[in-house]
């Protein structure tokens, strides 16, 4: 407890009020923060300063800047510290304090587990009058306990959480040390002795096993002379060395039939990453309770992937009430923060970029403006001059289309379908297009987003021509289908053409016709991409009001209408049966996700990838055994026989050993220390986090089939740890993709 005496001096029998913070001062240091000075504000000298008055502040980039801004002297200066702080973070906030006449209060706060500087400001304030006051406190316990644990481990890895004890003020004698976990990290469990003297500092360091994956609760307790106690909690991530997989299986399900889930499903997983979907119902392909999951385990977060995996999550209600189960946290707050994020990469024009602010994709703008339009229509909020900028995007995009049929028509389709939603697409290029154009469209889709658009501006007959010609253009896959701009595929086109022509009211033998055609295309995928997984959660939705003649029961309990439900392990300690008590037969989906225990092989399936570690001097270094602090320069060498228009991601995930150690230096472009690096390519989107680096690139048939991308790391915490696979994929065709092999190695204590 921290309690802060405040009083006012200078009050004459009036009202006063004061608030107090009290925060760690390694957070002030990041941004050097002074404490609040409103004496100096409103009163302070200002050096004079220079002021531009004219219009330049009308032109800044709204979505950016701050327009027309007036500075008022010329003291500021930015400037940021470099050292992060070292404790856990701590900001405590008394709020608005009323103090009596006699200036007197007290602030009380109860302040966690801690150990470091406070900084505790106060600004207090009457009718006429302000003060200020601030001093540091040096918060900690009579035996300072510090803690360093690896910022994750991995299922497998062992390690160590260093203790360092220092007796600060405590009694002079002998003192015992416990460390305790759950089930998910294995902690030596004897207790440790040691004496320390006064103001002695000693080390400890306590061996852990990563043994499941989860967050793992780590307690350290202190135990010394005249009953002093103290203890301490950590949150240690551990995750599976191997990459969550997805088994898929389709069964038919008759009369009176069943489906038995149960824990068995799980037996070759990690402990802690099993989980199972299944969806009960007419189709087989349109499986919501896996597709969802699918985009809900999707790691990377383009701007596409975002708006994919938020749109399905409009209408999870829609789907059936179970739907929720298939997710791991509440759809409201999610919803929100795809929207905030996809709305942070729009620039003034309303464009959205793929990975930062602003772009030149038409398609990706349609996309985003769709799913923001659908938000609106849900009751999202979405500021309004930020989504009529996106359709101003659209509107300027369509009226300076000079050839409709340029790129089969893809940009201008989509477009004018966003444009209807929101009522104002123009009617007479939407006839024109269906009367004379329609052979120039290239895509299903496209053709499906004309006759919907139609059928949103009223005009029926038009609409019922355009949904034919488009369910008639869904064929079955090629053999081989190249990458496509719009980030599509026969499977994605059918699985939209269905949920169009379901919300826009079709003929019931379309829409039939172009069900079969999504199984067909479902029947010869393997592997599916965001685009396909999102669509075909739509298509589900538009046909679930169709409950004729389905009845399950689950677990005793009865329902009707299809089934989309998600379990993890520990939903599934009874089994759970499902009986189709229906008069016709069924389809069952059940998908089983996890990292299997056993990792899977080195795999070449339209790219290789291959890793290999320097120094940054570019000498081959062995990985198996690296000692602590060296620096090493991770290369990630991609060969693509046959290269061809895609959009790349590739992944290398961490040993928990290993810390990236300058984000800065990616390749041999950004920084002489790799000029040795040969076949460098500059990435269009780099991310750098405690448990991976990825790297996006945009492809073309012109490439080099080889390319490579650097990053450096740093050995850091000593122990044994699993190596994992590095991943490289096309993100729109899956199906083209390549790993690396795991392996194992250890890191060394410096000497």
């Amino acid at each position: 407890t921290l309690r802060v005496p405040v009083k006012i001096d200078g009050l004459a029998n009036e009202e006063a009020r004061v608030v107090v913070a009290a925060v760690d001062v390694g957070i002030l240091n990041l941004t050097r923060y002074k404490p609040p000075a409103p004496d100096d504000y409103y009163l302070g000298q200002r050096r004079l300063t220079a002021d531009i008055r004219d219009l330049y502040g009308q032109l800044i980039d709204g979505m950016q800047g701050a327009s027309g801004a007036i500075r008022s002297g010329g003291d500021a200066s930015a400037g940021f510290a470099a050292s992060p702080p070292t404790q856990p973070p701590l900001a405590l906030y008394s709020g608005v304090i009323s103090v009596g006449r006699d200036g007197a209060a007290e602030i009380v706060f109860e302040v966690p587990e801690f150990a470091g500087t406070v900084r505790v400001m106060a600004v207090a304030w009457s009718k006429d009058k302000v003060g200020r006051a601030s001093g540091d406190v040096t918060v900690r316990d009579p035996v300072v306990v510090t803690a360093t644990l690896p910022r994750f481990l991995l299922d497998g890895d062992r390690s160590n959480i260093q203790l360092d004890i220092d007796n600060v003020e405590g009694a002079a004698g002998p003192y015992r040390v416990s460390v305790e976990s759950d089930v998910s990290v294995g902690v030596d469990g004897a207790a440790k002795s040691l004496t320390l003297a006064a103001k002695q500092r000693d080390h400890l360091a306590i061996p852990i096993t990563a043994t499941a994956a989860g967050v793992a609760a780590v307690k350290v307790k202190v135990a010394g002379p005249g009953n002093f106690a103290l203890e301490r909690n950590y949150l240690l991530t551990t995750r599976p060395a191997t990459q969550i997989l997805a088994r898929r299986t389709v069964r038919p399900v008759a009369k009176g039939e069943s489906v038995t889930l149960s824990n068995d499903l799980f037996a070759d997983l990690v402990a802690g990453t099993g989980g199972v979907a299944v969806s009960v119902g007419p189709s087989t392909a349109l499986d919501a309770a896996g597709l969802l999951k699918a985009l809900d385990r999707y790691p990377f977060g383009c701007s596409e992937q975002i708006a994919s995996r938020a749109l399905p999550l409009l209408y999870v209600n829609d789907l059936a009430a179970e739907a929720h189960l298939s997710l791991d946290t509440a759809v409201e707050p999610r919803l929100k923060d795809a929207i905030e994020r996809l709305l942070a990469r729009q620039d003034s024009s309303g464009s959205f970029g793929a990975w930062s602010v602003g772009g030149d994709d038409a398609w990706l703008d349609s996309y985003v403006t769709d799913f923001l339009t659908r938000a609106r229509e849900r009751g999202y909020a979405v500021p309004d001059i930020a989504f009529k900028l996106a359709l101003d995007r659209l509107r300027n995009y369509v009226g300076n289309v000079d050839e409709p049929g340029k790129d089969g028509g893809r940009d201008l389709a989509y477009a004018l379908y966003v444009l209807a939603r929101n009522g104002t697409a123009p009617i007479g290029d939407l006839r024109y297009l269906a009367d004379t154009r329609m052979s120039d469209i290239a895509t299903p889709i496209a053709k499906a987003q004309i006759a919907a658009a139609l059928a949103l501006m009223g005009d029926r007959p038009r609409a019922e021509r355009a949904y034919a010609a488009a369910v008639e253009a869904v064929k079955p896959p090629p053999l081989f289908e190249t990458g496509r701009e719009d980030y599509g595929s026969t499977l994605r086109d059918a699985a939209a053409v269905v949920t169009l022509a379901a919300e826009g009211g079709a003929a019931a033998p379309l829409i039939r016709t172009a069900i079969e055609r999504v199984e067909t295309a479902r029947n010869a995928t393997t592997f599916t991409s965001t685009q396909e997984n999102a669509w075909m959660v739509l298509a589900a939705r538009a046909l679930g009001k169709d409950a004729r003649g389905l009845s399950l029961s689950i677990g005793g309990e009865t329902r009707t209408g299809p089934l989309y439900r998600s379990y993890r392990a520990a939903n599934l300690r009874e089994p759970v049966k499902i009986t189709n008590t229906g008069e016709g037969p069924l389809q069952a989906v059940v998908t089983v996700t996890g990292a299997p225990v056993t990792p899977e092989p080195a795999i070449d399936k339209g790219f290789k990838i291959e890793r290999q570690y320097f120094t940054l001097g570019g000498e081959p270094v062995d990985i198996a055994s690296v000692k602590q602090n060296t620096r090493l320069a991770v290369v990630l060498k991609i060969t693509e026989p046959k290269p061809q228009y895609g959009r790349v991601i590739v992944a290398d995930y961490l040993p928990a050993g290993f810390e990236i150690d300058n984000p800065r230096l990616v390749s041999s472009g950004d920084t002489g220390t790799l000029s040795w690096i040969e076949n460098a390519a500059e990435p269009v989107n780099a991310e750098f986090r405690d448990d991976r680096f990825n790297a996006a690139f945009d492809r073309k048939s012109s490439d080099t089939p080889v390319f490579t991308v650097a990053y450096v790391v740093r050995a850091v915490s000593p122990g044994r740890y699993v190596l994992p696979q590095a991943y490289v994929e096309d993100m729109y065709r899956p199906d083209r993709f390549g790993r690396t092999g795991s392996a194992k190695l250890e890191v060394t204590a410096a000497r």
